[in-house]
């Protein structure tokens, strides 16, 4: 029993000691931040900044700060992988523990599913830029190595992001209170001049205005700009293609969530039953499945169990394999990055969308049959190696049983089918025709619908 309950702690010893130190750093901070106001804070940083000889200048000060929001962003996305670990281990642990209590465990799965999509959209993905690669690469990854001018535009994009913008914004509030007053008088005399310049060229500027229309339409009418309207054209077409194909998708999963919820219920109350049938394949003689004796004359075999296959799951993993074909992947793949569901269940658990680990998953019974095979080592066992077996050896099995294939698939099952609801919730509100009145109207106001 005393295992059981330091289990968890033994196994993740790391990253509570970590947690448990990230935790003693923040309490410091905010004792910091009760004893000082922010503005003084922010003071006491603007101080340092100055302090540094480089800094003198303008464009040294907005280096100062760039790098250190860039190590702010990275410290940040590192306390949110490091605080994902342990969300993780306590949600694997808890799961297994009420592995039969189906309202807490649905309840950690939503509790998951809700922290997932809080990270996805409070992480920046810089660590994730950063780290990214492959320890051995291969020949694909040598042909989709960027080449100079993707590493030049990717550094530009850099300069101009957003961390830059703030930078920028910082510098020119804390440099000093000349620089503001001469670039706000620089900006009124640029306007006031370019003002009276307009006025007294006004003449000239009718000329000009022809002049740039003139060069628009001669880039429409160009090699160029026909093909890019031809591109526009079929990108809005595929698109329209791959929304079709999510509203029939959506047909199709109604039946995986009403079939796969009644299987997925039926494998948590026949838990028991599941494993004692699994320890007779292994071992009829023995004293697990013999505590019911009933059990061997009943569930002879996996086809026994009332598990019901899905007639529309075929249909469900053909349309998701159209969508994956080359002509979709690319629209299909900006569509999915509309929204967090949508992510979720197609980028981030496209994994399970195959149709036979969707069929364990949701405990069909060809699923079932497959799962509940006992290991190849057993199944060339006679009879008299059977009556050797001891007892250990048919629990360790039975224990592995349960915990990495039946308790594994009861939980990944139960978070599919919660993905797959609110993919359709949301899938829903989208394609409803009362969804984006004002949208509606703008467009047919313009002409643009």
């Amino acid at each position: 029993m005393n295992k059981k309950k330091t289990g968890f702690f033994s196994e993740n010893k790391a990253i509570i000691i970590e947690w448990l130190f990230i935790s003693l750093i923040l309490l410091i901070f905010f004792l910091l931040i009760l004893n000082q106001s922010p503005l003084r804070i922010g003071q006491i940083l603007i101080d340092w900044n100055h302090k540094w000889e480089w800094a003198n200048q303008w464009y040294g000060l907005f280096a100062v700060f760039w790098i250190e929001i860039l190590i702010l962003i990275f410290i940040w996305d590192l306390l949110w992988i490091r605080l994902n670990e342990l969300v993780n281990a306590i949600y694997n642990d808890l799961a297994h523990k009420c592995i039969k209590k189906k309202w807490f465990l649905l309840k950690l799965v939503r509790f998951k599913y809700g922290y997932n999509k809080l990270s996805y959209h409070m992480r920046s993905g810089l660590i994730n830029y950063a780290l990214g690669g492959n320890d051995r690469p291969e020949l694909i990854d040598y042909i989709g190595k960027p080449t100079l001018s993707e590493i030049m535009k990717a550094i530009l994009s850099l300069l101009f992001s957003k961390v830059s913008i703030l930078a920028g914004i910082l510098t020119l509030l804390t440099f000093n209170d000349q620089l503001i007053n001469t670039l706000q008088n620089t900006i009124i005399n640029m306007w006031n001049e370019n003002a009276f310049f307009i006025w007294n060229n006004f003449t000239k500027l009718s000329a000009t205005v022809v002049l740039v229309l003139i060069l628009f339409l001669g880039y429409f009418v160009s090699r160029r700009g026909i093909i890019r309207r031809a591109v526009a054209q079929a990108n809005r077409k595929k698109l329209e293609e791959v929304v079709l194909k999510h509203r029939e998708l959506s047909h199709y999963i109604i039946d995986l969530i009403s079939t796969g919820s009644k299987n997925i219920d039926y494998a948590i109350n026949c838990y028991d039953l599941i494993v004692e049938c699994y320890a007779y394949k292994i071992q009829p003689n023995s004293s697990i499945p013999a505590q019911r004796r009933w059990v061997a004359q009943r569930y002879k075999e996996s086809k026994d169990f009332l598990f019901e296959d899905i007639p529309a799951l075929d249909a469900f993993i053909l349309e998701i394999n159209e969508m994956k074909l080359a002509e979709n992947s690319y629209i299909s793949r900006w569509f999915l990055k509309s929204k967090y569901e949508f992510t979720a269940l197609f980028i981030f658990n496209s994994f399970k969308l195959e149709l036979d680990r969707i069929n364990r998953l949701l405990f069909t019974k060809k699923g079932f049959v497959e799962m509940n095979k006992p290991p190849e080592k057993f199944s060339r066992h006679t009879d008299s190696d059977f009556n050797e077996m001891i007892f250990e050896t048919v629990k360790v099995e039975t224990n592995e049983f349960k915990k990495y294939i039946l308790e594994r698939y009861i939980i990944e099952g139960t978070e599919l089918i919660f993905g797959l609801y609110r993919y359709l919730k949301v899938l829903e509100t989208i394609l409803s025709i009362d969804s984006d009145k004002f949208g509606r109207g703008l467009r047919a106001l313009t002409n643009k619908e």
